[in-house]
């Protein structure tokens, strides 16, 4: 059975989304993940797909809904379409 809210694929695209959405609020994934007692390190390779156990779940999904999961669902489709336009652009 898969998980409906894991349709965002680790890696660049997902962590540079999340770190916008956040500064895109007035805040930074740093401070939050101080503020919520989660390090930055498990953040981080939770975004790229480093930490795929249940603490790294855990932590990509506390930062989603942080971030504001539907402006964090608008945001990396629309990096993925970009993303796509230039590879089949060969820029």
């Amino acid at each position: 059975m898969t998980d409906a809210k894991a349709k965002f694929q680790p890696g660049a695209i997902l962590h540079e989304t999340l770190v916008g959405a956040f500064r895109a609020n007035g805040d930074n994934l740093n401070a939050w993940c101080k503020r919520n007692g989660i390090k930055v390190e498990v953040a981080r390779n939770a975004t790229f797909g480093q930490s795929r156990g249940p603490v790294g779940r855990a932590a990509l999904e506390k930062m989603i809904d942080a971030a504001g999961r539907e402006f964090v669902e608008q945001a990396y489709a629309r990096r993925l379409l970009e993303h796509a336009a230039q590879f089949k652009g060969g820029k």
